[in-house]
Parts: structure tokens; sequence; C-alpha cells
């Protein structure tokens, strides 16, 4: 999710017309509306209003392909790829991410195809297309090894981890969420810790090393509650679920995963409450989400 680059906050110089005095009214800057609407788009998505979100994105879509601003464009086809992703619509969110993917190489910003690159891969794994999604990381990997791409590195190699670790090549999983945790540790982003944790302790509970789970989970989950992370939350909540239907405990179980499914509710995803309502009957723990913890 880009919720705007710091380019996309410059404003125009005098226009051709309107520069000679100040008897003329100044237009409305057609870019700086385009970052509101982007604004705003992304505090609706914070709060899992996708409708709205989706809405503004749209608005300040159009607003930029009115004056061409191609940087603008491609964060905006971005955020509409993310709220695709995150409603399941999994072919709609490829086709944004690859035109945003297509806008920024064409722009040249390092960056930009760095979080396109993880982002149209994070598609394919949650596709099961893991061979393509691993790839795409590996090919993301330079353009994000720059002194000022600290949380875009230390994206990619979490996504790397995630590859690792869904071929339960669990040592090198380890190893890649340390060194990007190591990264978050360095610049001080509590919220990049919160990721990393989760995965951590998502590693551990597969290799049943049930102490370090819960304690990864358990501060990964203080963490996103600090930093008001819906995602970090739900993910630190199906960890602990998982690890105490792990250890048989089916009460603490219920506890979490009725955590869980109020949660889900709340974001209006009944299908997703639903399903863990069914793995609470079956006492099952389930596997965890490609993207996910």
């Amino acid at each position: 999710m880009v919720k705007w680059r710091p380019w996309c906050l410059l404003l125009f110089g005098c226009l051709a017309l309107g520069c000679g005095g100040a008897a003329q009214s100044r237009l409305p800057d057609l870019r700086q509306q385009a970052v509101k609407l982007n604004d705003e788009g992304y505090q609706y998505y914070r709060e899992s209003k996708w409708r709205l979100a989706q809405n503004k994105f749209t608005e300040s879509l159009k607003v930029n392909r009115l004056i061409d601003h191609r940087p603008g464009i491609a964060a905006n086809l971005n955020n509409l790829g993310a709220i695709a992703q995150e409603q399941g619509n999994l072919a709609e969110a490829e086709r944004l991410y690859r035109e945003a993917l297509a806008i920024q190489r064409e722009i040249g910003d390092p960056d930009g195809v760095g979080e396109a690159l993880n982002n149209l891969g994070s598609v394919y794994a949650g596709l099961g297309r893991w061979a393509e999604a691993e790839n795409l990381y590996a090919e993301a990997l330079p353009y994000v090894r720059t002194p000022r791409s600290g949380p875009l590195l230390a994206l990619t190699l979490t996504h790397q981890g995630d590859a690792a670790r869904h071929h339960r090549d669990y040592p090198r999983a380890l190893a890649l969420y340390n060194e990007a945790l190591a990264i978050d540790t360095a610049r001080k982003n509590r919220a990049g810790q919160a990721v990393r944790w989760g995965r951590l302790g998502r590693t551990y509970l597969a290799l049943a090393d049930y102490a370090a789970a819960r304690r990864y989970f358990l501060m990964a989950l203080e963490e996103s509650r600090r930093q008001e992370m819906t995602g970090g939350i739900i993910d630190a909540l199906d960890g602990l679920m998982n690890l105490a239907l792990a250890l048989n405990d089916r009460s603490e179980a219920q506890i979490y995963g009725e955590r869980l499914v109020s949660l889900y509710q709340a974001r209006g995803q009944s299908r997703e409450a639903d399903k863990v309502t069914e793995l609470l009957k079956a006492g099952q723990p389930r596997q965890p989400r490609p993207g996910g913890n």
C-alpha cells in the first residue's frame, strides 16, 4: 500500500496562464487534489472501508491521468491493487500491479520497481505460483539494495523468507527474517519489527518450538496494536490461535479465535470469520495465508 511518495507532494510552479498578477484567481492545483484524494483513500483503507477507499483511489487516478502525472498514476494503481488483493480478487490485483510496474520501469524509479515486483510476487504466492513469486523477489533485490531503501529491502527479504518457509527450509527462512529484522531495528521501524516477529513466530511454530513461537506472536500482537496495524493484529491472533490448537489447548484457542472472528466481522469479512469458526469446531491448526505471518 502506497500512502504517497514525497515527490507526489511537490507543487507546480506558475502555470502558463494565470501568473501575471494578484488580480487573477489561482486555479486549483490538480496534483495536490490527487494527493488529497489518495490520502483520504488511504485512511479509508486503514479503516477497512474497502469501497470508500477504492472510490477515492479511483478519483485520484482520474485526476492524475488528466495531467499525465506518471508517478501518481503508478501509486494509485498500486493502491487499487492492494484493495483488490484484500478482497481476494487476485486476477484484478495482478492486472493493476503489472500496469503500475510498467510505469515504474518507464520513469526509472528503483524503489517503485522494487515495490511493484514485491506486490506482484505476493499475488503469485497467493495463487500458489511460488516459482514465479520467487523469481520476482529475486528480481526486486537489486532495486532495493540502496541506502534509502531499507523498508523495501526488509520487505523483499521477508517475502523470500516466506518462500523458504513454504518449502520448509526453516533455517533459511529464519536467516532471512532475522536479516530483515536487523534492518528494522537499525532504523527503529517498530511496525516493521512487528511484521518480522510474526513471521518468526510462524516459523518457530512450524518447528514445534512453542515457547519461542508464543514469545514472538505476543510481541507482534502488542506492537501491532500499538501501531494500529489491523493486518498485523489478525496475523498475530491467527498465530496464537493455531499455537493453542497445536498444544491442544481448546480453551485458549477459543479465546484468540473469538477475538479474530470479531475483528473479521468488524472488517466485513464474513467469509474469513466463518473459516475461523469452522476451524475452532474442527480443532485443527490451519495453514497460514501465503503473505501472512
